[in-house]
């Protein structure tokens, strides 16, 4: 697929200028005619088309970018667009190089009389299991926009909750990177220079002064090895956290933690009934909403939990007493999505649990902000503090044994 570069009059009035991806000059003009414009001039672009087997493991779209994309083609598609059209649309307007190729390469499948769906699957690394699904669920039931409206809404809440993570956990990150440096700063600058005047000292050296002369002397003497060492350190443990023993080791000790365990909790299982809600909404069965939602997941042991339920639930039992079964999930979840189940409001339930633990998400946010940062602030002044001490502790030894 080529890019063109066009003049068009708007309206027989106003002249506007844009690019277009397609095979020929004559599709370009065509593609540019049901825009509502009429070409005057179309011209090859001089810069080479984008490779997109070149630029697809090295490229990423955000979910920012993803949600604005699903938010204006349910817009367009609402006003009466046609998809084909919509998707032209937004492919001129977008900015990310790669996601503009993707746009492209699903328009122009799409007008060789492919399904949307059957094209977002194409491009498994940037639609996900649940969005593709949704969307052949929308285009199925003839309610794609209405679809697309409910899946921004979803990727809102998602990034919302996540927004407020990031934001909560940078201030502490800070001072953490702040009081590591000073850290370093003073073993490997201060200390060294300090390390002569400690030899004059007569008297055995205090026990804290001689740690951190030996912690200083090894930063300097050995830094390249101990550089290495955090090196190898740090991909061992990163490739033992990528296997199942260790993913299940850190998603069991993150779900232990004070405070931010349950976070993590409400903010998975939030998540989970909002898919959930979104799939049987569109007309998908339990168990299948199941094999969907659950990879989504980021948490392993509250995934293999979800996994009991599912395995329940397709042995013939009810969606409510697989929840129940699971020790590590709330038992108030599995009485409500029973009660759910009996009622037949089950996406009413669901949508309730995922409200209530939203909102005990954002509390909880708000609190932990509020202890992490004196509680950082506390850590980096007692580090400093020890290092500031056993740095003094000779000296003053020093001036009671010259008195």
């Amino acid at each position: 697929m080529t890019t063109y570069i066009y003049k068009a009059k708007k309206n027989n009035a106003e002249t506007v200028t844009g690019r277009i991806n397609a095979d020929t000059e004559d599709e370009a003009v065509e593609l540019i005619n049901q825009l509502g414009l009429h070409p005057v001039a179309v011209a090859l672009e001089e810069q080479d088309s984008v490779d997109l087997s070149k630029i697809n493991s090295l490229t990423k779209i955000k979910s920012k970018e993803l949600y604005i994309f699903t938010r204006q083609l349910a817009n367009l598609l609402k006003s009466g667009v046609s998809l084909l059209r919509a998707l032209i649309i937004l492919e001129e307007q977008t900015y990310n190089k790669y996601f503009r190729t993707v746009i492209a390469q699903i328009m122009h499948g799409v007008k060789n009389g492919k399904t949307f769906s059957e094209m977002l699957t194409s491009f498994s690394n940037v639609f996900s299991p649940l969005y593709i699904t949704m969307v052949r669920a929308g285009e199925e039931s003839g309610n794609l926009q209405d679809m697309l409206v409910n899946i921004s809404i979803f990727q809102k809440r998602q990034e919302g909750i996540s927004s407020k993570v990031r934001t909560a956990l940078a201030y502490p990150m800070l001072m953490a990177v702040v009081g590591v440096l000073t850290v370093y700063f003073i073993l490997t600058f201060v200390l060294p220079k300090m390390a002569g005047l400690f030899e004059n000292i007569q008297t055995e050296l205090p026990l804290p002064t001689v740690i951190l002369l030996k912690i200083s002397h090894g930063l300097n003497q050995n830094a390249i090895w101990t550089l290495v060492g955090l090196l190898l350190i740090v991909v061992g443990v990163r490739q033992w956290l990528q296997s199942t023993n260790g993913k299940i080791f850190i998603s069991r000790a993150l779900l232990g933690l004070p405070l931010f365990g349950g976070i993590i909790l409400k903010s998975e299982l939030a998540r989970f009934c909002r898919t959930m809600v979104l799939l049987h909404k569109g007309g998908v069965s339990i168990i299948r909403a199941l094999e969907i939602s659950i990879p989504i997941m980021s948490n392993a042991v509250i995934k293999a939990s979800l996994m009991l339920c599912k395995e329940e639930l397709v042995a013939g039992g009810s969606f409510g007493e697989g929840i129940k079964k699971i020790k590590s999930l709330p038992v108030m979840m599995g009485h409500m999505i029973s009660i759910g189940e009996e009622t037949g409001n089950l996406n009413d339930v669901l949508n309730e649990i995922a409200e209530n633990y939203e909102n005990e998400t954002n509390e909880a946010i708000k609190t932990m902000t509020t202890l992490l940062e004196p509680m950082m602030i506390l850590a980096v002044g007692v580090v400093i503090g020890f290092i500031v001490f056993a740095i003094l502790m000779p000296i003053f030894q020093m001036d009671v044994f010259t008195q």
